[in-house]
């Protein structure tokens, strides 16, 4: 997919766009198609990605790829503890997120340095996936989700880039809430490390097909869901 129109050439949710690039970017095949879903920590991109997929989409969740390669079988685990050091592994030789998120989320370099390493792969399992997938049901919309779409360079084997959005008062608010809710609290002060070390909302909605606003009620979201899913399943007739 190439670069979309400037933020000007948007709505707030683009859909008419959404229908011009869906006619013209196939990413080189001829069946299915590819959502790309991404946007900030805690704008919502997983609630979107699950709507979607409860009208019959099929998810691949990036995070979750992510997240196999910290486990002490992954085929980056040395090259992770020499990059990071063993003292980033917990007891059952896994990497804890939780120590290596307190070293890249203050440390651009190492921040960088972590993305070399995780995201080819990433993007490699999941672009192979979602390619096997809409070979296969030229009728299927496969939903990539992934926090780092845009800034892995992965946007372009995307059909339709969807970017989720919220306020950075609420991402910290919600943010907050879940890390207390998930049993492992953070500080105000990390939360914001973790928001600031992203691409900002404002740039990322550049690269949008489709911009969803998560700031109102779940019943908005539904609506702008609904709205979305219908023109997808007009694309596929």
């Amino acid at each position: 997919m190439t670069l979309p129109p400037t933020e000007e050439g948007l709505t707030n949710f683009g859909v008419s766009y959404t229908l011009n690039s869906m006619e013209t970017a196939k990413t080189h095949r001829t069946s299915g198609t590819i959502v790309g879903i991404t946007g900030g920590i805690a704008c919502g991109k997983t609630t979107v990605s699950d709507l979607l997929a409860e009208k019959g989409a099929i998810q691949i969740n990036a995070d979750e790829i992510g997240h196999q390669l910290l486990k002490a079988d992954s085929p980056v685990i040395d090259e992770l503890t020499e990059g990071f050091g063993q003292d980033i592994l917990d007891a059952s030789g896994d990497v804890s997120r939780k120590k290596l998120g307190a070293i890249v989320f203050k440390d651009k370099a190492a921040r960088e340095r972590l993305n070399s390493i995780l995201h080819p792969l990433i993007i490699e399992r999941s672009r192979g996936e979602a390619r096997r997938l809409v070979t296969e049901d030229p009728t299927c919309v496969v939903l990539l989700d992934a926090p780092l779409l845009i800034e892995a360079g992965a946007y372009d084997t995307v059909d339709l880039i969807v970017v989720v959005t919220a306020s950075s008062e609420t991402q910290l608010r919600r943010t907050l809430e879940r890390s207390v809710a998930q049993g492992r609290p953070l500080t105000e002060t990390e939360v914001q490390a973790r928001i600031d070390s992203q691409m900002p909302i404002s740039e990322k909605v550049k690269y949008a097909d489709v911009v969803i606003e998560n700031e109102g009620t779940l019943e908005e979201l539904h609506r702008q869901i609904d709205e979305l899913w219908g023109k997808l399943q007009q694309r596929g007739e």
